[in-house]
């Protein structure tokens, strides 16, 4: 048998002290103190854009929510509330169509009422849901954006 030549590195991989106490913690629903942040941050983007203060920041938190219900819709709840989700995405599509053309972000009615049924179905889902499923979609959004599925503008989706 060969002799290992390589040297112990024990902080190469750290251990984490609290590893089982973040595991208990992410096999729980979601906290009430983390779904109010959570609230407050999509409640408050909606509120700017209606306002006509929106930013893409805003755009943003309101799109990975709506990413983020479609997700746990089609993977733990069996597609339920899919016309809602769809009109939804159809708001956000429109929504940043307007931004492009007119440097602003806002709601046309249906829109306004879709997303608004959408931050309600959120709220009722994300009671239902683990707190390592919430980071698992959340996740998998960031790496379908670093993939470069995103909304994009109307020229862009047409020749994807």
């Amino acid at each position: 048998m060969k002799k290992r030549t390589k040297k112990y590195q024990p902080n190469k991989h750290p251990v984490s002290i609290n590893s089982a106490f973040n595991v208990i913690n992410l096999a729980k629903p979601v906290s009430e103190h983390s779904q109010v942040e959570l609230n407050k941050a999509i409640h408050g983007a909606l509120t700017a854009i209606t306002r006509g203060v929106g930013e893409p920041v805003h755009f943003d938190v309101l799109a990975s929510t709506v990413d983020v219900v479609f997700m746990m819709s089609m993977n733990l709840f069996d597609n339920a509330y899919q016309d809602d989700i769809q009109l939804a995405r159809e708001a956000m599509f429109r929504l940043k169509d307007r931004y492009h053309d007119t440097g602003k972000f806002g709601f046309d009615g249906e829109g306004y009422n879709a997303i608004k049924e959408l931050i309600a179905i959120h709220d009722e889902v994300v009671k239902n849901v683990t707190g390592a499923e919430m980071l698992q979609f959340m996740k998998a959004r960031q790496n379908a954006i670093a993939g470069g599925n995103f909304y994009k503008g109307t020229d862009q989706r047409l020749a994807a």
